[in-house]
Protein backbone atom coordinates (compact mmCIF):
# COMPACT_ATOMS: atom_id res chain seq x y z
CA UNK A 1 0.00 0.00 0.00
CA UNK A 2 1.57 3.43 -1.31
CA UNK A 3 1.55 6.18 1.72
CA UNK A 4 -0.50 9.48 0.97
CA UNK A 5 1.70 11.96 -0.56
CA UNK A 6 1.50 15.43 0.59
CA UNK A 7 1.10 18.01 -2.20
CA UNK A 8 4.32 19.99 -3.00
CA UNK A 9 4.95 22.79 -1.06
CA UNK A 10 4.83 26.02 -3.15
CA UNK A 11 8.79 28.05 -4.42
CA UNK A 12 10.25 29.45 -0.89
CA UNK A 13 13.45 31.29 -2.28
CA UNK A 14 15.53 31.56 -5.39
CA UNK A 15 17.84 28.45 -5.72
CA UNK A 16 21.18 27.42 -7.48
CA UNK A 17 23.04 24.35 -7.47
CA UNK A 18 26.46 24.64 -5.79
CA UNK A 19 27.64 21.90 -8.39
CA UNK A 20 26.37 22.38 -12.19
CA UNK A 21 25.07 25.91 -11.38
CA UNK A 22 21.37 25.64 -12.64
CA UNK A 23 19.03 27.87 -11.08
CA UNK A 24 16.15 26.47 -9.33
CA UNK A 25 12.81 27.24 -7.17
CA UNK A 26 13.21 25.89 -3.64
CA UNK A 27 10.31 24.87 -1.52
CA UNK A 28 10.46 23.14 1.57
CA UNK A 29 11.05 20.13 0.34
CA UNK A 30 14.00 20.78 -2.37
CA UNK A 31 16.87 18.15 -1.62
CA UNK A 32 19.53 18.35 -4.96
CA UNK A 33 19.63 18.71 -7.95
CA UNK A 34 19.16 16.40 -10.99
CA UNK A 35 22.68 16.48 -10.59
CA UNK A 36 22.93 15.11 -7.74
CA UNK A 37 24.74 18.51 -6.76
CA UNK A 38 23.45 20.55 -3.36
CA UNK A 39 21.60 23.34 -3.27
CA UNK A 40 21.84 26.84 -1.92
CA UNK A 41 19.55 29.38 -1.71
CA UNK A 42 20.50 32.65 -3.09
CA UNK A 43 21.25 35.92 -1.56
CA UNK A 44 18.77 38.85 -1.46
CA UNK A 45 22.04 41.58 -1.58
CA UNK A 46 20.37 44.94 -1.87
CA UNK A 47 21.74 46.66 1.06
CA UNK A 48 18.57 47.95 1.67
CA UNK A 49 17.45 44.66 2.97
CA UNK A 50 20.20 44.42 5.47
CA UNK A 51 19.00 47.55 7.57
CA UNK A 52 15.73 46.13 7.94
CA UNK A 53 17.54 44.14 11.07
CA UNK A 54 14.87 42.81 13.21
CA UNK A 55 13.84 43.86 17.00
CA UNK A 56 13.05 40.17 17.20
CA UNK A 57 14.92 37.82 19.79
CA UNK A 58 18.50 35.69 18.48
CA UNK A 59 18.78 35.04 15.05
CA UNK A 60 15.88 36.53 14.00
CA UNK A 61 17.17 39.77 14.07
CA UNK A 62 18.60 39.12 10.60
CA UNK A 63 14.67 37.62 9.02
CA UNK A 64 15.32 40.11 5.96
CA UNK A 65 18.04 37.93 5.11
CA UNK A 66 16.47 34.64 6.01
CA UNK A 67 14.01 32.80 3.80
CA UNK A 68 10.72 33.52 5.98
CA UNK A 69 10.17 35.98 8.76
CA UNK A 70 10.43 36.08 12.41
CA UNK A 71 6.80 35.71 12.23
CA UNK A 72 7.35 31.66 11.93
CA UNK A 73 10.24 31.42 15.31
CA UNK A 74 10.03 28.90 17.22
CA UNK A 75 9.63 29.49 20.86
CA UNK A 76 13.25 28.83 22.11
CA UNK A 77 15.57 31.66 21.79
CA UNK A 78 18.46 30.30 19.25
CA UNK A 79 21.37 32.86 18.46
CA UNK A 80 22.74 35.71 19.56
CA UNK A 81 24.84 34.04 21.79
CA UNK A 82 28.14 35.62 23.02
CA UNK A 83 31.70 36.24 21.78
CA UNK A 84 34.12 35.39 24.01
CA UNK A 85 38.00 37.09 24.07
CA UNK A 86 39.77 34.49 26.06
CA UNK A 87 42.94 35.91 25.95
CA UNK A 88 45.60 37.65 23.66
CA UNK A 89 49.20 35.62 23.49
CA UNK A 90 51.55 36.71 21.32
CA UNK A 91 50.17 39.61 19.76
CA UNK A 92 46.87 37.14 18.50
CA UNK A 93 43.87 37.92 20.04
CA UNK A 94 41.51 34.71 20.49
CA UNK A 95 38.29 34.39 21.02
CA UNK A 96 34.97 31.80 21.25
CA UNK A 97 32.12 32.19 19.18
CA UNK A 98 30.28 30.02 22.10
CA UNK A 99 27.22 28.56 20.62
CA UNK A 100 27.13 25.76 23.28
CA UNK A 101 24.78 28.67 24.60
CA UNK A 102 21.93 27.45 22.21
CA UNK A 103 19.15 25.36 23.66
CA UNK A 104 20.09 21.85 22.76
CA UNK A 105 23.52 22.77 23.72
CA UNK A 106 25.00 23.19 19.74
CA UNK A 107 25.26 25.56 17.01
CA UNK A 108 23.21 22.95 14.96
CA UNK A 109 20.04 24.88 16.56
CA UNK A 110 20.78 27.30 13.98
CA UNK A 111 19.80 25.26 11.58
CA UNK A 112 16.78 23.27 12.77
CA UNK A 113 15.46 26.67 13.75
CA UNK A 114 15.36 27.87 10.12
CA UNK A 115 14.61 24.47 8.91
CA UNK A 116 11.34 23.77 11.28
CA UNK A 117 10.48 27.39 10.73
CA UNK A 118 10.31 27.30 6.79
CA UNK A 119 7.96 23.49 7.79
CA UNK A 120 5.67 25.90 9.54
CA UNK A 121 5.36 28.07 7.09
CA UNK A 122 4.44 25.27 4.90
CA UNK A 123 2.29 23.75 6.22
CA UNK A 124 4.94 20.54 7.17
CA UNK A 125 4.05 18.48 10.24
CA UNK A 126 7.33 16.09 10.25
CA UNK A 127 10.78 16.49 9.66
CA UNK A 128 13.00 13.69 9.44
CA UNK A 129 16.82 13.44 9.17
CA UNK A 130 19.77 11.52 9.62
CA UNK A 131 22.40 12.22 12.57
CA UNK A 132 25.66 11.53 14.26
CA UNK A 133 23.79 12.84 17.35
CA UNK A 134 24.13 16.42 17.74
CA UNK A 135 21.70 17.94 14.75
CA UNK A 136 19.19 15.24 15.49
CA UNK A 137 19.28 16.04 19.27
CA UNK A 138 18.74 20.31 17.74
CA UNK A 139 15.60 19.30 15.45
CA UNK A 140 14.34 17.14 18.36
CA UNK A 141 14.73 20.15 20.64
CA UNK A 142 13.24 23.10 18.06
CA UNK A 143 10.74 20.22 16.34
CA UNK A 144 8.95 19.54 19.73
CA UNK A 145 8.69 22.93 21.13
CA UNK A 146 7.07 23.83 17.61
CA UNK A 147 4.88 20.76 17.60
CA UNK A 148 6.53 19.02 14.57
CA UNK A 149 6.97 15.27 14.86
CA UNK A 150 10.61 14.51 14.48
CA UNK A 151 12.08 11.39 12.67
CA UNK A 152 15.75 10.57 12.90
CA UNK A 153 18.15 7.93 12.03
CA UNK A 154 21.12 7.66 13.46
CA UNK A 155 24.40 5.06 13.22
CA UNK A 156 25.04 2.43 16.13
CA UNK A 157 28.14 4.52 17.30
CA UNK A 158 25.95 7.54 18.43
CA UNK A 159 26.88 8.65 22.02
CA UNK A 160 24.83 7.05 24.76
CA UNK A 161 24.46 10.92 26.06
CA UNK A 162 23.46 12.22 22.46
CA UNK A 163 21.08 9.20 22.34
CA UNK A 164 19.54 10.01 25.49
CA UNK A 165 18.82 13.50 24.84
CA UNK A 166 16.94 12.94 21.33
CA UNK A 167 14.76 10.60 23.38
CA UNK A 168 14.39 12.99 26.15
CA UNK A 169 12.91 15.45 23.29
CA UNK A 170 10.17 12.90 22.26
CA UNK A 171 11.93 12.06 18.75
CA UNK A 172 11.18 8.70 16.68
CA UNK A 173 14.47 7.08 16.89
CA UNK A 174 15.93 4.51 14.07
CA UNK A 175 19.44 3.22 15.31
CA UNK A 176 20.68 1.98 11.38
CA UNK A 177 22.96 -0.94 11.38
CA UNK A 178 25.81 0.89 9.11
CA UNK A 179 27.65 4.46 8.27
CA UNK A 180 25.79 7.47 8.70
CA UNK A 181 25.90 7.71 4.70
CA UNK A 182 23.78 4.54 5.26
CA UNK A 183 21.82 6.50 8.18
CA UNK A 184 21.33 9.66 5.39
CA UNK A 185 20.02 7.30 2.84
CA UNK A 186 17.09 5.69 4.81
CA UNK A 187 16.37 9.23 6.18
CA UNK A 188 15.99 10.44 2.70
CA UNK A 189 13.95 7.55 1.56
CA UNK A 190 11.81 7.80 4.97
CA UNK A 191 10.99 11.41 4.15
CA UNK A 192 10.77 10.95 0.15
CA UNK A 193 7.88 8.22 1.27
CA UNK A 194 5.46 10.29 4.43
CA UNK A 195 5.71 14.13 2.07
CA UNK A 196 8.06 14.93 5.15
CA UNK A 197 10.80 17.50 5.21
CA UNK A 198 14.45 16.05 5.17
CA UNK A 199 16.55 18.28 7.02
CA UNK A 200 19.62 16.00 6.71
CA UNK A 201 22.64 18.36 7.20
CA UNK A 202 24.28 19.04 3.46
CA UNK A 203 20.91 18.13 1.64
CA UNK A 204 18.70 20.63 2.75
CA UNK A 205 19.35 23.96 2.01
CA UNK A 206 18.00 25.92 4.85
CA UNK A 207 20.35 24.16 7.44
CA UNK A 208 22.79 26.74 5.78
CA UNK A 209 21.01 29.65 6.19
CA UNK A 210 20.80 28.94 9.60
CA UNK A 211 23.95 28.96 10.01
CA UNK A 212 25.45 31.64 8.31
CA UNK A 213 23.75 34.04 10.95
CA UNK A 214 27.07 32.91 13.24
CA UNK A 215 28.73 34.80 10.39
CA UNK A 216 26.40 37.39 10.46
CA UNK A 217 26.71 37.79 14.66
CA UNK A 218 30.34 37.49 14.40
CA UNK A 219 31.28 40.49 12.63
CA UNK A 220 28.21 42.77 14.51
CA UNK A 221 29.63 41.59 17.91
CA UNK A 222 33.19 42.72 15.96
CA UNK A 223 31.15 46.26 15.40
CA UNK A 224 31.32 45.13 11.56
CA UNK A 225 34.12 43.97 11.07
CA UNK A 226 35.42 40.57 9.75
CA UNK A 227 37.89 38.39 12.00
CA UNK A 228 41.08 37.45 10.67
CA UNK A 229 40.92 33.86 11.07
CA UNK A 230 37.15 31.76 11.53
CA UNK A 231 38.10 27.79 12.95
CA UNK A 232 35.62 25.53 12.13
CA UNK A 233 35.69 21.66 13.46
CA UNK A 234 34.58 20.22 9.95
CA UNK A 235 32.62 16.79 9.22
CA UNK A 236 30.33 17.17 6.87
CA UNK A 237 31.33 20.87 5.82
CA UNK A 238 27.75 22.52 5.97
CA UNK A 239 29.33 24.65 9.24
CA UNK A 240 32.44 25.71 7.33
CA UNK A 241 30.20 26.64 3.86
CA UNK A 242 27.61 28.25 5.85
CA UNK A 243 30.20 30.37 7.40
CA UNK A 244 31.59 31.39 4.12
CA UNK A 245 28.30 32.19 2.76
CA UNK A 246 27.09 34.32 5.92
CA UNK A 247 30.46 36.59 5.19
CA UNK A 248 30.19 36.85 1.20
CA UNK A 249 26.55 38.22 1.74
CA UNK A 250 28.27 40.76 4.40
CA UNK A 251 30.66 41.45 2.12
CA UNK A 252 28.35 41.84 -1.14
CA UNK A 253 26.23 44.17 0.74
CA UNK A 254 29.27 46.49 1.62
CA UNK A 255 29.09 45.81 5.53
CA UNK A 256 32.56 44.23 5.65
CA UNK A 257 35.55 45.46 3.47
CA UNK A 258 36.90 41.77 3.01
CA UNK A 259 36.59 38.07 4.01
CA UNK A 260 38.22 35.91 7.12
CA UNK A 261 40.31 32.87 6.60
CA UNK A 262 38.52 29.88 7.36
CA UNK A 263 40.33 26.93 9.25
CA UNK A 264 38.80 23.23 8.18
CA UNK A 265 39.54 21.04 11.23
CA UNK A 266 39.31 17.45 10.35
CA UNK A 267 40.64 13.81 12.50
CA UNK A 268 42.94 11.40 11.10
CA UNK A 269 39.83 9.44 11.23
CA UNK A 270 37.96 11.37 8.54
CA UNK A 271 40.37 13.92 6.85
CA UNK A 272 38.13 13.47 3.44
CA UNK A 273 38.37 17.66 2.70
CA UNK A 274 41.52 18.10 4.01
CA UNK A 275 42.83 15.35 1.83
CA UNK A 276 41.11 17.44 -0.98
CA UNK A 277 44.12 20.08 -0.39
CA UNK A 278 46.81 17.28 -0.04
CA UNK A 279 46.14 13.96 -0.79
CA UNK A 280 49.21 13.00 0.78
CA UNK A 281 47.73 13.56 4.22
CA UNK A 282 47.47 10.10 6.79
CA UNK A 283 43.96 8.71 6.30
CA UNK A 284 43.10 6.15 9.00
CA UNK A 285 39.39 6.81 8.09
CA UNK A 286 37.23 3.95 9.87
CA UNK A 287 39.49 3.78 12.95
CA UNK A 288 37.67 5.62 15.29
CA UNK A 289 38.14 9.62 17.08
CA UNK A 290 37.04 10.79 20.22
CA UNK A 291 35.20 13.56 17.93
CA UNK A 292 32.38 11.58 16.42
CA UNK A 293 30.63 14.43 15.41
CA UNK A 294 33.45 15.50 12.78
CA UNK A 295 34.15 11.97 12.20
CA UNK A 296 32.43 11.95 8.44
CA UNK A 297 33.86 9.31 5.62
CA UNK A 298 31.39 10.71 3.62
CA UNK A 299 30.53 14.33 4.16
CA UNK A 300 27.39 15.91 2.48
CA UNK A 301 28.33 19.08 1.76
CA UNK A 302 31.99 18.26 0.69
CA UNK A 303 31.88 20.56 -2.54
CA UNK A 304 29.92 23.93 -1.07
CA UNK A 305 33.09 23.40 1.90
CA UNK A 306 35.76 22.76 -0.22
CA UNK A 307 34.58 26.00 -2.18
CA UNK A 308 34.13 27.98 0.85
CA UNK A 309 38.16 27.07 1.76
CA UNK A 310 39.07 28.19 -1.57
CA UNK A 311 37.06 31.69 -1.49
CA UNK A 312 38.33 32.60 1.71
CA UNK A 313 41.93 31.28 0.97
CA UNK A 314 41.65 29.11 4.29
CA UNK A 315 43.16 26.11 5.20
CA UNK A 316 42.64 22.11 6.49
CA UNK A 317 44.13 20.81 9.47
CA UNK A 318 43.91 17.48 10.51
CA UNK A 319 44.77 17.59 14.46
CA UNK A 320 45.13 13.90 16.94
CA UNK A 321 42.55 12.70 19.63
CA UNK A 322 45.53 13.35 22.09
CA UNK A 323 45.80 17.17 21.07
CA UNK A 324 41.68 17.05 21.24
CA UNK A 325 41.55 15.53 24.93
CA UNK A 326 44.03 18.49 26.06
CA UNK A 327 41.86 20.85 24.30
CA UNK A 328 38.56 19.82 26.45
CA UNK A 329 40.40 19.96 29.61
CA UNK A 330 42.55 23.83 28.55
CA UNK A 331 39.31 25.18 27.16
CA UNK A 332 37.44 24.08 30.51
CA UNK A 333 39.84 24.67 33.22
CA UNK A 334 41.58 27.80 31.69
CA UNK A 335 38.85 29.45 30.63
CA UNK A 336 35.66 28.08 32.01
CA UNK A 337 33.84 26.61 29.08
CA UNK A 338 33.34 22.68 28.69
CA UNK A 339 33.61 21.42 24.99
CA UNK A 340 32.44 18.37 23.60
CA UNK A 341 35.24 16.51 21.97
CA UNK A 342 34.85 17.85 18.17
CA UNK A 343 34.15 21.41 19.19
CA UNK A 344 37.68 21.65 21.06
CA UNK A 345 39.36 20.23 18.54
CA UNK A 346 39.15 24.34 17.35
CA UNK A 347 41.19 25.27 19.96
CA UNK A 348 43.85 21.82 19.17
CA UNK A 349 44.01 23.77 15.80
CA UNK A 350 44.61 27.03 17.01
CA UNK A 351 47.20 25.41 19.50
CA UNK A 352 49.21 23.39 16.00
CA UNK A 353 48.89 26.76 13.78
CA UNK A 354 49.79 29.35 16.77
CA UNK A 355 53.11 27.12 17.05
CA UNK A 356 53.42 26.93 13.36
CA UNK A 357 53.32 30.80 13.46
CA UNK A 358 50.51 31.08 11.02
CA UNK A 359 48.93 34.00 12.89
CA UNK A 360 50.09 37.29 12.56
CA UNK A 361 50.66 39.67 14.95
CA UNK A 362 47.83 41.35 15.78
CA UNK A 363 45.50 38.69 14.22
CA UNK A 364 41.94 38.21 15.45
CA UNK A 365 41.08 34.46 15.70
CA UNK A 366 37.56 32.96 16.70
CA UNK A 367 37.09 29.57 16.95
CA UNK A 368 33.86 28.16 17.28
CA UNK A 369 32.79 26.54 20.36
CA UNK A 370 29.87 24.21 18.36
CA UNK A 371 28.76 21.46 21.55
CA UNK A 372 28.44 21.78 24.99
CA UNK A 373 30.76 19.20 26.76
CA UNK A 374 27.29 17.89 28.87
CA UNK A 375 27.07 15.79 25.47
CA UNK A 376 30.50 14.03 25.91
CA UNK A 377 32.92 14.21 28.65
CA UNK A 378 34.24 11.39 28.22
CA UNK A 379 37.62 12.84 27.77
CA UNK A 380 37.12 14.54 31.27
CA UNK A 381 36.32 10.60 32.56
CA UNK A 382 39.27 9.17 31.63
CA UNK A 383 41.52 12.06 32.47
CA UNK A 384 40.77 11.54 35.91
CA UNK A 385 39.49 7.80 35.98
CA UNK A 386 42.50 6.98 38.04
CA UNK A 387 42.68 9.39 40.68
CA UNK A 388 40.58 8.68 44.17
CA UNK A 389 39.50 11.49 46.45
CA UNK A 390 39.70 10.38 50.15
CA UNK A 391 36.85 10.87 52.03
CA UNK A 392 36.95 13.27 55.15
CA UNK A 393 35.11 13.45 58.28
CA UNK A 394 33.01 16.41 58.82
CA UNK A 395 35.11 17.18 62.10
CA UNK A 396 38.79 17.31 60.02
CA UNK A 397 37.71 19.61 57.42
CA UNK A 398 40.38 22.31 58.86
CA UNK A 399 42.95 19.17 57.14
CA UNK A 400 41.47 20.63 53.67
CA UNK A 401 43.03 24.08 54.27
CA UNK A 402 46.64 24.16 52.33
CA UNK A 403 49.03 25.91 54.01
CA UNK A 404 48.16 29.52 54.04
CA UNK A 405 44.54 28.69 55.19
CA UNK A 406 42.78 28.31 51.93
CA UNK A 407 40.63 25.52 50.43
CA UNK A 408 42.58 23.28 48.53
Amino acid sequence: MTAHRPPLSSPLARGQCLLCGAACALTARSETCACGGNLAVRPDTDAATFHRMSDAPGLWRYAALLPVGAEYAGKLKVGWTPLLHLETSGGVALHLKDDTRNPSGSLKDRASEVAVAVAVAQGIDTLVMASTGNAAASLSAIGAAAGRRVIVTVPATVPPAKLAQIRAYGARVHKIAGSYAEACGVAARIAREIGAMNRTTGLNPFTREGKKTCAFEIAEQLDWEAPDWVIVPTGDGNILSAMAKGFAELQALGVIARLPQLVAVQTAAAPIIARAFDPALPDASGQGTIADSIDVAEPQDFHAAVMALRATGGVAVVVGDAEIRASVLTMAARHGVFLEPSSAAAHAAFVRLAGEGVFARGARVVLLGTGTGLKDPRPVLEAFATETLPETRPEEWRQLLDPVGEPA
